[in-house]
């Protein structure tokens, strides 16, 4: 018998978790002074930060699969909620110097957005068959492109960021003043969003199916079976097209896809199956107003840098006491427990801000 859960503690535990790696790897102390697994990989390879974005696409096409079986949302609620993200992404970029020639087009919540509306149209509007369908096409089309279509001035599968497809339409179509860092290529760009659909269209089939199962350790073992499968897929591709965060390669949504599996899977067996909620209620916390802690943590950080409390905190206190690289790591700890305390505010009175 299927049984329609309309939610599941453990996403909001991972969505929790999730974004405290997004504030941990945006927000260190100091860029030149990282632990190396927290900063994203030069180019090629993955690293543990390199994880963090795609965990949070599966996680939200996990929500969509749930919510929209719950209440089918209209067209007009999805490209309000699209644009809503674009706009407030796009706004975190231009404050407080907007700067119309030179402001940064593209983010993390445009990226957001972008991949929110395809997905809900993708899902809303094609059956299982078709969607499957169009995700493969999306992961071998965006191969094909990047590895065939020839650049002007570098030719074809030139997979450099001087060289690349994706970058050089980010330039073109956007303007190189508007890339982030002005070029050469944009990790949200408009090219490599078309892969990254593909992986929050894993999260919303996996939730898809665990929505219809009773709690039980056979749902742990079909997500844990389906992610290292995802993730073996993933590996295997990398020679031909590498694992690549900037590019969001098809090897690299496969990979990651599969990771964000594995982890939700151990998630879901520690919270729902075994019981122990509680654990993760502090991760719960910042995973009930994602977005808006995920705003908030971009907000103070400016805020540290433009009061020069951030280079007094680190430069003066956390570093001569832990070290560059500790000290950099606890300053963003830092910040995250700032957030944290805000977010807890929020729970505490049921506060539980949607976009």
């Amino acid at each position: 018998m299927s049984v329609d859960r309309p939610r599941l503690t453990s996403l909001d535990v991972l969505r929790g978790l999730t974004i405290l790696g997004m504030i941990v790897v945006n927000n260190q102390g100091d860029g030149s002074h990282v632990l190396p697994t927290l900063g994203h990989a030069h180019w090629n390879g993955i690293t543990v930060a390199d994880l963090v974005f795609p965990f949070f696409l599966v996680i939200m096409g996990v929500s969509m699969a749930i919510s929209f079986a719950k209440r089918r949302p209209s067209l007009i609620k999805v490209l309000r909620r699209s644009a809503l993200l674009f706009g407030l992404g796009f706004f975190l970029n231009a404050f407080p110097h907007f700067d119309p020639a030179d402001v940064h087009i593209m983010g993390v919540l445009q990226r957001i957005a972008l991949v929110y509306l395809a997905t809900a149209l993708l899902v809303l509007y094609l059956p299982k068959r078709r969607q499957l369908a169009t995700g493969a096409a999306l992961l071998v089309g965006y191969f094909a492109v990047m590895t065939l279509v020839p650049v002007p001035g570098h030719g074809a599968g030139v997979l450099t960021p001087d060289g690349n497809l994706a970058g050089w339409i980010d330039r073109a179509l956007l303007g190189a003043k508007h890339v982030y860092g002005n070029g050469p290529y944009d990790p949200e760009g408009l090219l490599s969003t078309l892969p990254a659909i593909v992986t929050a269209l894993i999260g919303f089939w996996a939730g898809d199916w665990v929505r219809t199962q009773g709690i039980g350790t056979h749902v742990t073992k079909r997500l844990a079976t389906a992610g290292f499968g995802l993730a073996v897929a993933g590996a295997a591709w990398a020679p031909l097209f590498p694992l690549n965060k900037k590019l969001w390669t098809s090897s690299y949504v496969l990979f990651t896809g599969g990771c964000a599996l594995l982890l939700l899977a151990l998630t879901y067996e520690v919270v729902e199956v075994r019981g122990f909620k509680a654990l993760g209620r502090p991760l719960e916390v910042l995973g009930l107003n994602a977005i808006l802690v995920y705003v908030a943590s971009e907000e103070l950080a400016y805020l540290f840098d433009s009061t020069h409390l951030k280079p007094w905190l680190y430069g003066h206190v956390l570093a001569p006491f832990a070290g560059e690289i500790l000290g950099s790591l606890l300053f963003s700890l830092t910040l995250a427990a700032v957030t944290w305390a805000l977010a807890g505010a929020l729970y505490r009175r049921r506060v539980f801000v949607k976009v």
